[in-house]
């Protein structure tokens, strides 16, 4: 289950997609728009949480050692988020209108700070940045972080809860658990606001779903084919019919779809054997956009602005890969 599987494809593809999502809607400019595309961030942050509930919790259940097990998700996630919260801080600079006295300033330094511990939301604009841009924020995509973490906090309790319970009884839990992150999500949108809704336990639903397709994983492989026809049916109906916005279905048919792809026979395995540059490309793709869109580079060169600015990410995204990642991740 580890190596023979098509999860690099999935991230690369997810990651690429958030990129080309939103090249277009911080690009602002009518010739770039496609509304599929455009909503292609939303979809594969919600496709990575469920990635992340399949393998993050199938990594704790063959660990059961809370001490590996959290130096495993230390050196994923935390040196290359580190080394871009405080590069692009620092690198920005130079896209600033204003002098290093006014830009390293408390405001800069409080920036700094939310980021690192992962409050982006806090402070997601540094001062005198992007300021004629349609949005101010430095890295819009790092909230996802904070949520992420928090599933990695989760799962071992999840895993202590379900220990030593029979099959069914660890699927009405997290049934429970997905129905709650629904309500929550349907209630939380339609009172307060949508980026509200999405946080955790909104997200909720996507992890779980993740982690149920890993506890069935035998009976999902045995009628693989017959569940994927029924939840793109029933995905598709409820698309389409249903009056409000909550999806019931829509999560759970995504992640089946997802492993089905994962474990299908189309030949990806070997997608990832030159580096893992889906975290990296997810980390660094938002600021390059918005110094292209700054920098008028795409009002001045269209799509071949455009194009570079998906080059200069991927080049960015093998850098990290190749001297923060990948060192770390090599240390035992």
């Amino acid at each position: 289950m580890k190596h023979n599987n098509n999860f690099d494809f999935l991230r690369f593809l997810f990651s690429f997609l958030v990129v080309v999502g939103h090249s277009i809607i911080l690009s602002g400019k009518p010739e770039f728009w496609n509304g599929f595309f455009a909503s292609m961030p939303n979809y594969s942050v919600y496709s990575f949480f469920v990635i992340s509930g399949f393998l993050v919790y199938s990594s704790f259940d063959r660990l059961k050692k809370i001490k590996i097990y959290t130096k495993n998700r230390i050196k994923r996630i935390l040196p290359a988020y580190l080394f871009v919260v405080v590069f692009f801080a620092v690198f920005l600079f130079f896209f600033s209108s204003a002098d290093a006295g006014h830009y390293f300033s408390g405001d800069w330094f409080n920036y700094l700070f939310l980021n690192l511990i992962f409050a982006n939301f806090l402070k997601p604009c540094i001062q005198f940045l992007f300021e004629n841009n349609p949005g101010c924020a430095v890295n819009g995509s790092l909230w996802t972080i904070k949520v992420e973490i928090m599933f990695y906090m989760f799962v071992p309790v999840l895993y202590y809860l379900l220990n030593k319970k029979t099959l069914r009884a660890k699927n009405l839990i997290l049934l429970g658990l997905y129905i709650g992150s629904l309500v929550y999500g349907h209630y939380v949108e339609k009172y307060y606001n949508y980026e509200m809704a999405k946080q955790l336990p909104g997200s909720l639903k996507y992890f779980v779903s993740g982690i149920f397709l890993y506890l069935n994983f035998d009976f999902f492989k045995k009628y693989q084919n017959i569940i994927l026809l029924f939840a793109i049916l029933l995905g598709f109906l409820e698309f389409w019919f249903t009056p409000v916005p909550v999806r019931v279905v829509f999560p759970f048919a995504l992640g089946i779809l997802i492993i089905w792809f994962a474990y299908s026979r189309i030949p990806l395995h070997n997608f990832g054997k030159y580096g893992d540059f889906s975290y990296g490309m997810y980390l660094v793709h938002f600021p390059i956009i918005q110094i292209f869109v700054q920098e008028k580079i795409y009002d001045n060169y269209m799509y071949t602005g455009l194009v570079a600015s998906y080059i200069v990410v991927f080049l960015f995204s093998v850098l990290i890969w190749k001297f923060i990642e990948s060192p770390f991740l090599r240390k035992s």
